[in-house]
């Protein structure tokens, strides 16, 4: 039996404007014939291009046959992320491949004589596959929310580990929280994309107790005029013309708009419409369900404020957004047969060497820990990389949070706006001491909580202006990270790290040796650890 491979990539070749469906996130994975994901790469790590936005992963793909040794021949199915023919059909473009031989001429590969089979697999089922398929439960309500589907933005499944996904139900394109709350990013001249920046630019009205602008209704509807049948375009013209009797387009400059109090109730706004529905639509999927975990993704699920204020067992993988879908359509077509937590560190490793200039020494953590008590800031690169747009310690950077002003130094080198907050990092052994914990979404850094009185004393530059942490926990076990956070604790320090992502101004996470490299120099990190060796800034 050989490989099925799992595709996220753009539905259609109509412009954005035309037809602007899942144009983001391209990605591939391989998964062996009992279900086991044996690589997953996103096509922006190659391209250099964040977001990959609307490229076919063709890169993504023939890394994962390297990885693999494998070519076309070792693939019986090719499952897609999309149904492609029903995005076509909405947007008016008619189906133009016939066989997975022309399709696969997209991605860069000649299928020869004998193709593999073609499976086009809905997007939210496939998000949803995605989500269950890589957690621990037997059973569980999945929520799968984003910008759209083929022609939904919301959908509830009940999942078991013997009938699949059963879905219960879908509300249409007007009840996308995805579309809201991008369409505010968009008014905020943040890019749509960016919906991470609105989200810590909320917390400013939420720290000042601001009144939200209303933006829907009890049942999760614009307020504004629309039609059930509406798509993303008129909907997103809708949410611009209603936003604007809220309040005019963001003139204060990027760096300052933290101080503008109307970008601030507008992003505040967003984020607690989010919070609430969340809530409602995770109670309500338990409901029609009769299950009491719930299992989240699509792009919403990347929201860890309000993932953080669900209550009860809540599980979101490191990949709920799109590019997390070629997982999604592998696994719809090849469950796995064991059940476990999905390891994030499925990407390419650290093959190659450094240049010679940056060769170092061994590793020693008390060299590390010195370092790290001065003040520096240093790198993290490690084995192969995680998955999913959060940095999870095998390509992070890292410093002290309880060091002053370090927060600041590290949004100037990655050229990040001074209002952002950096995520910490520790032991889930040690880690409510200092915030509140929520496991397993702090596993891959996706659910932001309470800080407590001694987090706030001991690792202030790593705590957000609401008094938040969006955290990280690992294992004692886990990898070089939680090795320095040991030895840490050993020399006194509070066993906290600030974890952020390894990648310069505008960048995807850094995935080779030589983007490593690059990061280590346009950043100007004081250290960095490379699978073992220690690298210092002379």
């Amino acid at each position: 039996m050989g490989y099925v491979l799992g595709i996220n990539a753009p539905p259609t070749l109509l412009s954005p404007e035309q037809c602007p469906y899942g144009g983001h996130d391209p990605s591939a994975c391989l998964v062996d014939e009992d279900g086991r994901v044996t690589v997953f790469e996103e096509q922006e790590r190659h391209s250099k291009r964040r977001y990959g936005v609307f490229e076919y992963p063709a890169d993504a793909v023939r890394a994962c046959l390297d990885h693999a040794g494998a070519d076309v021949a070792d693939i019986d199915v090719v499952a897609v992320g999309w149904d492609v023919p029903r995005v076509g059909a909405v947007c008016g473009e008619p189906w133009r491949y016939s066989s997975a031989r022309h399709y696969l001429r997209l991605l860069g590969l000649d299928a020869g004589t004998r193709p593999p089979e073609l499976v086009f697999v809905q997007h939210h089922r496939a998000h949803a596959a995605s989500s269950f398929h890589a957690s621990p439960y037997e059973s569980a309500a999945v929520l799968v929310m984003d910008g759209n589907g083929e022609d939904d933005s919301i959908s509830v499944y009940r999942a078991d580990r013997t009938r699949g996904l059963l879905g219960k139900a879908r509300l249409p394109q007007p009840a996308s929280l995805g579309d809201m709350y991008a369409a505010v990013c968009e008014h905020l001249r943040l890019g749509v994309l960016n919906a991470g920046k609105t989200m810590g630019l909320a917390s400013y009205g939420r720290a000042a107790g601001m009144t939200p602008f209303p933006l829907l209704t009890a049942d999760g509807m614009p307020l504004f005029d629309h039609h059930e049948d509406d798509q993303y375009a008129t909907i997103m013209r809708g949410w611009s013309r209603y936003l604007g009797t809220l309040t005019g387009r963001r003139r204060a400059p990027r760096a300052t708009m933290h101080e503008d109090e109307d970008c601030v109730r507008l992003a505040w706004s967003a984020q607690s419409a989010v919070e609430e529905h969340l809530t409602r639509l995770a109670a309500f999927a338990r409901e029609v369900t009769g299950e009491s975990v719930v299992c989240l993704s699509g792009g919403v699920a990347l929201n860890c404020s309000a993932n953080g204020r669900l209550d009860g067992e809540v599980f979101c993988p490191p990949v709920p957004h799109d590019g997390g879908v070629a997982l999604g359509a592998a696994w719809a077509v090849r469950p796995p047969r064991q059940i476990s937590v999905l390891d994030p560190f499925l990407g390419r490793a650290l093959d190659g060497d450094l240049p010679p200039d940056l060769t170092g020494t061994d590793l020693d953590l008390d060299e590390v820990v010195r370092l790290l008590g001065s003040g520096a800031v240093g790198g993290i690169a490690e084995g192969r990389a995680e998955i999913g747009p959060r940095a999870l310690g095998h390509r992070s950077i890292i410093a002290l949070p309880s060091i002053p002003g370090v927060r600041d130094r590290i949004n100037v080198a990655k050229g990040r706006e001074m209002w952002r907050p950096l995520a910490p990092v520790a032991l889930a052994s040690q880690a409510g001491r200092f915030w509140e914990v929520k496991d397993p979404l702090q596993r891959f850094m996706l659910a932001a909580t309470t800080v407590t009185p001694h987090g706030r004393l001991t690792i202030p530059e790593a705590v957000h202006v609401d008094g938040t942490a969006r955290a990280q926990i690992v294992q004692e076990d886990d990898h070089t990270m939680a090795r320095v956070i040991a030895a840490l604790d050993r020399a006194g320090y509070p066993p906290v790290l600030i974890n952020t992502s390894l990648n310069g101004r505008g960048r995807p996470i850094a995935h080779d040796i030589g983007d490593v490299a690059e990061v280590y120099r346009e950043c100007e990190l004081d250290f960095l650890i490379v699978d073992g060796r220690l690298v210092v800034r002379k």
